[in-house]
């Protein structure tokens, strides 16, 4: 008998699993702190300081030693929370400092579903003024049955009506998506 050949992960659905994974670990010690706004906070400046390109590059740098790239990372994150400095050492010292806004990323995401929120991208042909992203939004907001938090964007592309992004979920009603379909449909 042979055994299905198990498919192998590539290296981004890996960094996006550790990221994931560091990510629900700090949300989980946040949680416990009451203070999830606060570590929110924390882990951002972790993100914007170690995901600089040139300060990425350097602590993952093999020709320095571990122990100055740990001691690199924390003078860096000087001022930063003890949990904070124990995230961005873990990141250092596993070679993970690549995978750092994602794991803010994730932290994010289960700051919305923890409090009930939702995000959502909705991208239009033509811009909107404040009334009509408020009707979108409230709109929205009753289908989904909970707190939206909405991003517009113009993109003329689509000729006519509204894309709708929410999570790995797409709503395409634009004008480009009907006219394809016609197209097809005639073809």
């Amino acid at each position: 008998t042979t055994r299905p050949r198990r498919r192998r992960r590539t290296e981004v659905e890996r960094a996006s699993i550790l990221a994931r994974r560091y990510a629900e670990a700090y949300f989980s010690l946040a949680q416990d702190a009451g203070d999830v706004a606060g570590w929110r906070e924390q882990v951002a400046g972790v993100a914007e300081t170690l995901g600089d390109p040139a300060v990425s590059e350097a602590l993952a740098n093999p020709k320095t030693s571990l122990a100055e790239r740990v001691r690199q990372g924390m003078h860096l994150l000087e001022g930063a929370s003890p949990e904070a400095c124990n995230l961005a050492r873990l990141l250092i010292e596993r070679r993970r400092v690549g995978i750092v806004r994602e794991i803010l990323a994730h932290y994010d995401a289960l700051t919305d579903k923890a409090s009930g929120v939702v995000r959502v991208e909705v991208t239009t042909a033509v811009p909107t003024d404040g009334a009509l992203e408020k009707r979108i939004r409230d709109s929205l907001s009753k289908q989904l049955g909970s707190d939206v938090q909405t991003t517009v964007r113009t993109d003329p592309s689509i000729v006519g009506g509204l894309v709708i992004r929410i999570g790995d979920r797409v709503i395409d009603d634009s004008l480009r998506t009907h006219l394809q379909q016609l197209q097809a449909a005639l073809a």
